[in-house]
């Protein structure tokens, strides 16, 4: 297996939420980890329902993985500036 693979079951990530299989197309880009980083995070305000507790572990799972192997992404993220982590930018971690 290549190590480029995502090596952590996501069938049933992808069958409840198939809209998330463009994770296997972005894997080992900076973009995933935004991507990865913003689906764990709330960015609207309060409103957001989350994942069910299984999804959101093969979701931190993925993340951690990704981290593992891409370290060079590791420190990417997206945020809002109105959210409560708006500040990390300006603490010097990017």
């Amino acid at each position: 297996m290549s190590s480029s693979a995502i090596e952590i079951p996501v069938a049933e990530l992808f069958a409840k939420f198939p809209h998330l299989r463009k994770i296997e197309a972005m894997w080992g880009s900076a973009e995933c980890r935004k991507l990865l980083f913003q689906l764990m995070t709330d960015t609207r305000g309060g409103t957001r329902q989350g994942f069910p507790k299984e999804h959101a572990l093969t979701l931190m799972r993925l993340m951690m993985e990704h981290d593992r192997k891409f370290p060079q992404f590791e420190h990417v993220i997206a945020l809002q500036e109105d959210s409560r982590w708006g500040d990390v930018s300006r603490r010097g971690i990017r």
